[in-house]
């Protein structure tokens, strides 16, 4: 299950890094490069409700299989485009942004059926460290694909990397394959879908959200988490503009710097067992870490000095990082097997599509209404700490941290 995960993300960081530069290189425009995130993470929101649904029905590891299997089967349409019509940039382009959509609907499909199968092959008591190393696989194969990805571009070219791409999925369902799961959680897979599985599926997608509006703290969490990713978004799609406008460095700073932020995700997803054993008050610590992130936020609108940037987005990275798997892991733990799925499909929902709404929103602020780089940084900083103050005087918040 791990194998699998890695050998896909590291593909996939790969060519999302790969393509954001193609972009930028025949565009240069930061709202169409945070389009194609939008539409991404658009689709896995639209997708994830019906795989959260699936997921508390049929078999995860089967859905987790074919996903990947989808995945590989349809992306490697897009090398064929660019070896085919290689001088039809508007036809690429489009191509780009359709694949997007539907490699979003897959992992709408994939996400919550590993989220909560990972619940299934792991004890209780060993969740948090297991939902660490989960985390911390994703991050790392984002700082090794993301970091080798432009060398990658120069020496290979696109259609090379976006191949390999596309057998990463093969192999990864090649791994999940050899996973053994637990008696209760073999569910035979039907072969054909009556009406009444169609009704049982719509049911079970409305019965998640009524569970989860019935829950404040699991709303507070949701909330924490899509704010978070949201404010992030800004840091995502300007960091090019970023590195050249107001640091004034050279482009190859942005690998250091998305690899500085990445390492810091790295230490914060793995000190989550640290903290465990050692921090009695869950909620003190979420509040603290929030409160932290802020003043990085704004600190990293305030520099205009790469060493001490690059000193931030470590920083950043770690709270991020421990933030995030601090959350899904609370989540994880207080909801029963039964919803698991369909809880970890919103949960999807808010993470995929706030961090590339942000891009969105402020790539436009920046492209059509001249809003500065640094008063962004400094806004999304005060927001979180808003946001954290408002939300951290809930007690609620204290039951469900208790991990």
């Amino acid at each position: 299950m791990w194998l699998g995960q890695f050998i896909s993300q590291f593909g996939s960081q790969i060519t999302s890094i790969v393509l954001i530069f193609w972009l930028k290189e025949q565009v240069g425009l930061a709202s169409v490069m945070g389009l194609s995130a939008m539409l991404f993470s658009l689709f896995i929101a639209i997708f994830s409700p019906l795989g959260g649904a699936l997921a508390d029905i049929y078999c995860r590891k089967t859905i987790i299989i074919s996903s990947d299997l989808l995945a590989g089967t349809a992306s490697i349409l897009l090398p064929l485009a660019f070896y085919f019509f290689p001088d039809q940039l508007y036809l690429l382009i489009t191509l780009v942004l359709l694949m997007q959509l539907v490699l979003g609907a897959v992992l709408g499909l994939y996400d919550p059926a590993y989220s909560a199968l990972l619940s299934n092959v792991v004890a209780k008591e060993q969740l948090p460290l297991a939902n660490s190393i989960k985390n911390a696989t994703i991050q790392g194969a984002v700082l090794i694909g993301q970091g080798i990805g432009l060398l990658l571009y120069s020496q290979f070219g696109i259609i090379s990397i976006l191949i390999a791409n596309s057998l990463s999925f093969y192999l990864s369902a090649l791994s999940e394959s050899r996973i053994k799961l637990p008696q209760q959680e073999a569910k035979p897979v039907k072969a054909t879908h009556t009406l009444s599985d169609s009704k049982k599926i719509i049911a079970g997608m409305k019965q998640g959200l009524m569970y989860i509006s019935e829950k404040k703290s699991l709303k507070s969490l949701l909330l924490l988490i899509g704010g978070i990713n949201f404010l992030i978004g800004p840091f995502v799609i300007l960091l090019p503009f970023y590195v050249e406008q107001i640091l004034s460095v050279p482009d190859y700073w942005y690998g250091y710097l998305i690899a500085a932020f990445g390492g810091g995700g790295l230490i914060g997803y793995l000190s989550l067992p640290f903290f465990k054993s050692r921090v009695q008050d869950w909620s003190a610590l979420g509040r603290n870490s929030y409160l932290f992130f802020g003043f990085l936020l704004i600190s990293l609108g305030v520099s205009k000095n790469i060493y001490l940037s690059l000193i931030l987005f470590i920083a950043c990275g770690s709270c991020f990082g421990l933030i995030n798997t601090m959350i899904e892991t609370a989540i994880l733990t207080n909801t029963p097997d039964d919803k698991r799925g369909r809880v970890m499909s919103i949960y999807r929902v808010i993470t995929r599509l706030s961090l590339p709404l942000g891009m969105v929103i402020s790539g436009g602020l920046v492209d059509f209404y001249h809003f500065t780089i640094e008063n962004i940084f400094i806004a999304c900083g005060i927001a979180v700490l808003i946001l954290s103050i408002q939300q951290f005087i809930q007690q609620k918040l204290k039951e469900v941290l208790a991990l």
